[in-house]
């Protein structure tokens, strides 16, 4: 398990380390203090740190890290489950410019709780449809960053 971590924590500081220098090909505001690179900076160097705690925790031989790393299988309902919310990921990725922020991503929200196992869909819309607005809101009113509107700017 010990070398698995290791590559692991290797492969994933180059994963952050990559979308991190991407964040510099977003395009710039004038006049907007957090810009759209913001966020995914903060998540790259956050997945960079925890990488190397990673690697630094597993440079050591310990009985604790000694054994085999565990096999992923397509059988495993987890292993299942991550598959289809980056399929759901990708498919909201493509689609968010051309249907817009407040089209799709309330499906979205709805596909990825379902996906997690519940099962209250009164709760899920609801859940949903404000995550929507609240997170859109917070975009547009505290932050001043244009969520794309897709179709619907047409519309209005």
């Amino acid at each position: 398990m010990r070398i698995a971590n290791i590559v692991s924590a290797i492969v994933g500081m180059l994963v952050s380390g990559g979308a991190f220098a991407y964040t510099y090909t977003f395009k710039k505001f004038k006049n907007v203090p957090v810009g759209p690179e913001f966020f995914p900076r903060m998540l790259a160097l956050g997945m960079f740190i925890c990488c190397v705690v990673l690697l630094l925790s597993n440079l050591r031989q310990t009985e604790k890290n000694k054994g085999a790393a565990p096999t992923l299988s397509l059988k495993n309902k987890g292993v299942q489950k991550a598959l289809l919310s980056i399929v759901l990921i990708l498919v909201y990725a493509l689609m968010w410019e051309f249907t817009g922020f407040l089209v799709i991503t309330p499906f979205a929200l709805f596909a990825m709780i379902f996906i997690l196992g519940k099962r209250n869909y009164k709760m899920m819309i609801f859940v949903s449809i404000a995550a929507t607005i609240v997170i859109f809101l917070i975009f547009k009113m505290l932050l001043g960053i244009e969520m794309p509107l897709g179709f619907v700017e047409n519309l209005l």
